[in-house]
């Protein structure tokens, strides 16, 4: 199997906005959010304007789409405290989870952001609460805090950590 992340950019908006709207596909039930009268989750204006400020990657497994990750600045824990990374979203196929494609990515992409980091998850979304602390307890070993969080920007729990 071989795993790669590409740079998205304005050309892949459309590619990613299909992705995206099986992202809210795969959310709704712990988001209890209903499709729109058009029959997407998504705007028109998905991504328009690109949002240069945020680092966008696709992920292909044997050269077929498989999800993505977006890279934000700033803090969950702390909304007015230093900036540092955020995954701000991330997101593997089904058919693709459980075969090491979601930590193989975000392996590569902590890897390639050196420095603080902070992952939250929606408390509804407990296998990504499974995940992320599996990987980051795997790639810190053992070094990270978890809180839960509660303010204006986030709730749930939000791991810190250093890349």
């Amino acid at each position: 199997m071989t795993i790669e992340l590409l740079r998205a950019a304005p050309a892949h908006r459309s590619l990613l906005r299909q992705l995206y709207e099986l992202y809210c596909h795969d959310f709704s039930p712990m988001t209890r959010a209903d499709i729109g009268d058009d029959g997407y989750w998504t705007g028109d204006d998905f991504l328009d304007p690109w949002p240069d400020e945020l680092h966008i990657y696709l992920i292909k497994v044997d050269q077929h789409w498989a999800g993505f990750a977006w890279i934000a600045f700033g803090s969950y824990a702390e909304p007015q405290g230093p900036a540092h990374f955020l995954m701000d979203e991330f997101f593997v196929m089904r058919k693709y989870r459980r075969r090491g494609v979601g930590e193989w990515a975000a392996v590569w992409l902590l890897n390639q952001y050196s420095g603080l980091w902070e992952v939250g998850e929606i408390p509804e979304n407990v296998g990504a609460q499974q995940f992320w602390r599996t990987v980051i307890g795997r790639y810190t070993e053992g070094q990270f805090q978890e809180v839960n969080v509660h303010n204006e920007r986030w709730h749930g729990p939000v791991q810190i950590f250093t890349s």
